[in-house]
């Protein structure tokens, strides 16, 4: 797959005619499947997914969320395993989001070779959201995905934060296709996890990731490739010292390595019990015991 930085002054053009996958794609959930398979299984064309560097509401007041569902990294090695050949990423600014529809076609589709278009039905681009699928369709030919719904719910980007942030693991795994995951490097902690028999990894997230519900956790490590059933506590440690931050840390049973500074990848699969405040540090001790069994 190749990668390609797109700012607005500076659009490099593609050769070859190609076919585009429009939206912001955090998640790549299985809405935005649908569109990317549509695309691989009905188009000739080499294939680009065309993504944004930040969130629109990192740089407007939209009343959405700054926190990620995916970093950039993510939405690369999610894709690298589909058959798609660019990986466009454009560098928003407040000039971008001030393009008009008509603006956006000129100056970054037709630049980019792009002749067909694959988009959800409810689809929207331009200042003000003005563009729409028919105006897509008097410039390329539009390839249209309808709306992935569970259970009487539209699968959303929004949506799957607000089940994360609620502890609603399952179901928000379901929307995704696959366990939500964050990514960031093993760094030292307090060692309090040792001093009471369960040495933790603490993580250090390598993007501003949406924070599931405070609580406990049946997880899933990767640490070099290799994964393991893990026990994980997301919170500000009630019990000891609590702190203003929420921190995120793992426990993996029978593993005694160092692995300081080493890249991992947390899986959620399944929320065990909200945070707790202890009375003592032998009653959070029998906790952890009884929450071990979850595994």
């Amino acid at each position: 797959m190749i990668v390609k930085h797109l700012y607005i002054d500076s659009i490099e053009e593609i050769k070859e005619p190609i076919a585009i996958c429009l939206g912001y794609f955090d998640g790549l959930h299985l809405g935005h499947k649908k569109i990317i398979s549509n695309a691989i299984q009905n188009s000739g064309l080499p294939i680009g997914i065309l993504t944004f560097d930040v969130p629109v509401s990192s740089l407007i007041n939209n009343g959405k969320s700054n926190e990620v569902l995916t970093s950039l990294d993510d939405r690369f090695r999610i894709l690298s395993h589909d058959d798609i050949k660019y990986y466009f990423v454009f560098h928003l600014s407040k000039e971008f989001l001030a393009l008009s529809p008509l603006e956006f076609i000129e100056k970054v589709l037709l630049k980019l070779n792009v002749k067909e278009v694959f988009v959800g039905e409810d689809y929207r681009f331009g200042k003000g959201h003005e563009g729409n699928i028919e105006l897509l369709k008097k410039y390329f030919k539009v390839n249209v995905s309808s709306l992935v719904h569970l259970d009487n719910q539209k699968v959303s980007t929004q949506e799957i934060v607000k089940l994360i942030k609620e502890g609603n693991i399952k179901e928000a795994s379901s929307y995704l296709g696959r366990h939500y995951q964050v990514m960031g490097v093993i760094v030292e902690g307090q060692h309090l996890g040792m001093k009471l028999g369960f040495p933790t990894a603490n993580i250090k997230l390598s993007t501003n990731y949406v924070i599931p519900k405070y609580g406990v956790y049946k997880t899933i490590a990767f640490i070099s490739g290799i994964p393991h059933i893990s026990l994980t506590n997301v919170g500000v440690h009630p019990t000891v010292n609590k702190r203003e931050e929420a921190i995120i840390e793992t426990h993996i049973p029978n593993y005694t390595s160092d692995d300081y500074n080493k890249t991992i990848y947390l899986e959620f699969v399944e929320f065990i019990r909200p945070e707790m405040k202890f009375e003592s540090l032998s009653d959070l001790v029998l906790q952890i015991e009884k929450d071990m069994k979850s595994l």
